[in-house]
């Protein structure tokens, strides 16, 4: 009986690690962005609106801010709602992943798994700027 409650101690505690990991990469992912935005004179950062170094669905926080032409105090409103909302679609994320382990094989979990990897996030913008639904040239 022993054995089996330390296992489940030592299960409920690697799921434990794997979502910190998950929350940390997140958000490295989120200031990675960030730096690169800063340091970057590509006119394509500042307006991209799903953020290509994250997971698909998520949004550029500044980004958008420049697309939907915020400034000041509903810039600042904006960006933190957008932060926001990028915790959600990557809490709801990983929830679905967990989820999908009691009724998907672990090669449909991998193709589940593609289906949000980074790097899709470019392909959405290029259709929603194809559709004119990106920045408006004044």
């Amino acid at each position: 009986m022993q054995g089996k409650a330390a296992t489940v101690v030592l299960l409920v505690g690697v799921i434990a690690l794997v979502v910190n990991i998950a929350s940390y990469a997140q958000q490295h992912d989120h200031a990675e962005h960030q730096n690169q935005s800063a340091a970057s004179a590509s006119a394509d950062d500042d307006v991209a609106i799903f953020c290509p170094t994250m997971k698909t669905g998520q949004l550029c926080s500044h980004g958008t801010a420049n697309v939907l032409q915020l400034k000041g105090d509903k810039q600042e409103k904006w960006i933190k709602m957008a932060q926001k909302y990028d915790r959600a679609v990557n809490a709801a994320t990983l929830q679905l992943f967990k989820d999908s382990e009691e009724v998907l094989t672990p090669a449909q979990q991998d193709l589940l798994k593609k289906w949000f990897a980074v790097g899709l996030n470019p392909e959405i913008n290029q259709l929603l700027y194809s559709k004119g639904l990106g920045p408006q040239k004044n």
